[in-house]
């Protein structure tokens, strides 16, 4: 399948960046023309998929099989690259919230055969990016349609607390402020989906999982969980005896696909 590495310049952010696509591929019989092998009209559905801290645009297809599942499910991929911004405004920095769910989809509207409706539009990612995923569909349900977190940092109070304990409270203050102030923010998943039920917009589809062995994210997706059931949030959740681990998202992403 068609695989484009892009660096273009993100006006959003005021520097050049990077995203990985995947366009799938028609599978050629010996009787099609080449209009058949590569339509013209064709508009993919669309994964937008995240990657976790530390990671970038070639993560996922460094670590898993996800090049196969995309063509397996006729789905395009996209994977951005974020630093370590927690797909969040940072407070010192850049806007990479907008740019993920503003410019970006803007750009590729341009340039690649991607789908512009909200049913074929969905946003995944692991840790970090479990989070980055949940802020995007909770905060614009109007253009995802469902939405992944592999073993998620979905409690950012509890992210901020651990960034204290491990000596790293500067790089999460550079993202989103004084631990404090989280709570009832944007940056705060459960005030998010909590706002969202009480709106009067299309909720997402949400799928969560978490690792049993998961030290650093399984309490806070528990958490996550009791606070949808609590305010009649639907979504499937799903865990097994993983740590936070590659084996885990790979066979996660795939069973996501298979759930869209």
């Amino acid at each position: 399948m068609p695989l484009f590495h892009c660096n273009f310049f993100a006006h959003t952010l005021g520097m050049p960046t990077n995203v990985t696509v995947f366009i799938p591929a028609v599978k050629p019989e010996p009787d099609m023309s080449f209009c058949d092998i590569y339509p013209k009209n064709k508009k993919y559905r669309t994964l937008y998929l995240l990657h976790g801290m530390n990671g970038d645009e070639t993560t996922w297809l460094r670590k898993t099989n996800i090049e196969r599942y995309a063509q397996e499910h006729d789905i395009a991929f996209v994977m951005p690259s974020v630093h370590n911004s927690f797909y969040t405004d940072t407070k010192v920095g850049l806007a990479f919230f907008t740019y993920l769910t503003k410019e970006l989809p803007a750009m590729l509207a341009m340039n690649f055969p991607l789908s512009d409706c909200r049913e074929d539009t969905y946003i995944a990612g692991l840790s970090m990016g479990g989070y980055g995923a949940a802020k995007a569909a909770l905060t614009y349900p109007e253009l995802y349609s469902a939405f992944g977190s592999f073993s998620g940092a979905l409690d950012i109070e509890t992210v901020g607390k651990m960034a204290s304990d491990t000596g790293s409270l500067s790089l999460f203050q550079s993202v989103f402020g004084d631990p404090k102030n989280i709570s009832g923010s944007s940056a705060d998943l459960f005030s998010l989906s909590e706002n969202l039920i009480k709106s009067d917009k299309k909720i997402p589809r949400a799928y969560l999982a978490c690792g049993t062995l998961d030290a650093l994210c399984y309490d806070m997706n528990i958490r996550f969980k009791n606070h949808l059931d609590k305010i009649s949030f639907n979504y499937d959740y799903f865990e097994e005896e993983f740590a936070h681990e590659w084996d885990f998202w790979d066979k996660q992403i795939k069973l996501f696909l298979d759930w869209l």
